[in-house]
């Protein structure tokens, strides 16, 4: 197969991987209310907890893990965090990563 033809294929892929990985990704101005209605009360406004053992999302506490990762574990809660599986769409979460990590 010729080289042209080969790179067309790879730069198509390419470009649909991309295109797939950016329809998931969060919207940081949408998840702004809602990380303020449902977070911020125990994670802070600024990312800084409020309670202890609460990560700090302002110094990128429990974020820097995949977004599947976290979403699963933002459903299900963990410790004194509830689940908020059926109050949230992954959609919603996903938003609300997305603000988090513009807290660090």
């Amino acid at each position: 197969m010729d080289r042209r033809v080969v790179f067309c294929h790879v730069l198509v892929l390419s470009l649909l991987v991309f295109a797939i990985g950016a329809a998931h990704a969060g919207d940081p101005q949408r998840g702004r209310q809602i990380y303020i209605d449902h977070c911020a009360g125990c994670h802070g406004l600024t990312g800084s907890p409020t309670m202890a053992a609460v990560p700090a999302f302002s110094r990128g506490e429990g974020v820097m893990k995949p977004d599947q990762e976290l979403l699963t574990l933002i459903k299900r809660g963990r410790n004194v965090m509830p689940g908020y599986e059926g109050l949230l769409s992954d959609m919603e979460i996903r938003d609300t990563l997305a603000y988090i990590r513009t807290l660090f």
